[in-house]
């Protein structure tokens, strides 16, 4: 709640009418874990927010495609996944820059977002931001976005974990916030069936 004080630019958890939540996916696109989790998307017919690294979608453009053609929406999280918060605001507006003309996010600008595309989203790496570096952000026309439910699977907890730590966070416009790359994701692609189900039974 501090932090929410704190930047109250940010975008925690979603606005929206219908008993719905937001389900993320951090650091991709991976060649071993991106498509097992596009999979389990397919299977149960949800649409996700892939936050992606510019440098890993230069490696893998076929992802970054299959993610698109797949309905899925892309985000912005840094070119080199670097912690935005250790740079200065020069490095952080290049890598920034960088990362967007690799996602294709740079060639967005008002006229699509007139046309009901909505901003460009940015999530920080690392999880922290500088307010110039929001700054920043509005100039290029992103809105920054963290979340509400977190298992921190990077750390690679049990699946039964992820599955816990997620499901007591789950409430209308929660934001879920996973990763499917920067290591072994296979205990969040393990959990993730779990956490579809018990959202569909929750009513999301």
């Amino acid at each position: 709640r501090l932090l929410r004080m704190a930047f109250p630019n940010v975008i925690w958890e979603m606005r929206s009418p219908e008993r719905a939540i937001a389900i993320t996916f951090d650091d991709g696109p991976d060649p071993v874990f991106t498509p097992k989790v596009l999979e389990i998307l397919r299977e149960h017919g949800i649409q996700a927010t892939f936050f992606l690294v510019g440098e890993r979608v230069r490696r893998f453009p076929e992802l970054l495609q299959r993610i698109r053609e797949e309905g899925h929406e892309v985000g912005n999280h840094s070119d080199s996944w670097q912690r935005s918060i250790q740079l200065s605001d020069d490095e952080f507006e290049r890598d920034l820059l960088r990362a967007g003309q690799s996602l294709g996010l740079e060639s967005m600008g008002l006229e699509s977002m007139a046309q009901g595309s909505g901003p460009k989203l940015f999530r920080p790496a690392g999880g922290f931001i500088r307010g110039s570096q929001l700054r920043l952000l509005r100039k290029h026309r992103y809105c920054a976005v963290l979340g509400s439910a977190f298992a921190f699977d990077p750390y690679r907890p049990p699946s039964k974990y992820i599955e816990w730590a997620i499901g007591r966070g789950l409430k209308r416009g929660a934001i879920i916030v996973l990763h499917d790359s920067g290591g072994d994701r296979s205990k969040t692609v393990g959990a993730l069936p779990a956490i579809l189900h018990r959202a569909h039974a929750a009513g999301y």
